[in-house]
């Protein structure tokens, strides 16, 4: 691998340098990327935000139960 490849944080300046001198098909695979990669984080973050109330109120109960008899 080269190093370009290995490094995976960049400051700003870096990446526009990176993406300036690309072509913009280069630039569009990387959002094309970005964005099917968000889109998953989503899907699993909605479950994870759906449940959460659940989790609260299991929570709540069961520390009542113990601690309020």
């Amino acid at each position: 691998m080269t190093e370009d490849h290995e490094k995976t944080e960049r400051s700003l300046d870096e990446w526009s340098s990176k993406f300036s001198a690309e072509t913009h098909e280069a630039t569009a695979e990387v959002a094309a990327k970005f964005m099917f990669a968000m889109s998953y984080y989503h899907e699993r973050m909605k479950l994870h935000i759906m449940l959460h109330p659940f989790f609260y109120v299991a929570g709540f109960l069961t520390a009542y139960y113990f601690l309020g008899k």
